[in-house]
């Protein structure tokens, strides 16, 4: 593939983003291959190098914020006509609608993956609270003899155990929690990045 044809592709295939951002894209490319072609790099070698347009493409529309694809997806291809603005004002109460449910949603999924994660380490530390509660107040009875004080440090040593084997398992769920807003988020973001052919 030739550094035009590369371009001709990387431009058609970013179309849905601003015309200022398309071309600080396009400029960073072009320059890219020209760097790699003073270098002694020939032309197609260098296009190669870079790798598949679709995969770029793929990669700039995933790092472009949110509001920008957003804005773009929304705007109509022929730019605001008399008839497209009636369109969406008299579709407003369903489009309105669904986009207030889906942020409201996405909200509502976010706070609860937060709230459960709170949860997981508020029940974790109150382990380990309880487990040098329970040591504390064996070894200040001690007058009540040497078998309540070693129940009560061994109570308190299997609730400090609990607590670290608990520690990791919040920890670890709380990984899988932010993975999971995370594909949330791309997965929303992608509803919003138009594929080739469409």
């Amino acid at each position: 593939m030739t550094k035009e044809v590369f371009l001709r592709e990387l431009t058609r295939g970013l179309q849905q983003l601003p015309p200022e951002e398309v071309k600080r894209q396009r400029a960073y490319y072009e320059e890219l291959l020209a760097d790699m072609m003073e270098d002694g790099i020939d032309e197609e070698a260098a296009v190669a190098k870079l790798g598949d347009v679709s995969e770029i493409v793929e990669e700039i529309l995933r790092n472009t914020p949110l509001p920008t694809l957003v804005k773009t997806r929304l705007k109509p291809r022929n730019g605001w006509t008399t008839a497209a603005v009636v369109g969406a004002i008299l579709g407003a109460p369903i489009w309105l609608s669904l986009l207030l449910a889906l942020v409201m949603t996405v909200f509502a999924v976010c706070v609860s993956f937060g709230a459960v994660i709170v949860a997981a380490f508020a029940v974790v530390f109150a382990l380990a609270i309880a487990g040098v509660g329970i040591i504390i107040r064996g070894v200040t009875l001690f007058s009540l003899g040497g078998g309540y004080v070693i129940f009560s440090i061994g109570s308190g040593l299997l609730l400090l155990g609990l607590f670290c084997l608990s520690f990791l398992a919040a920890k670890y769920a709380a990984m899988g929690l932010f993975r999971g807003g995370r594909w949330l988020f791309r997965t929303v973001k992608g509803l919003f990045i138009v594929r080739e052919g469409k």
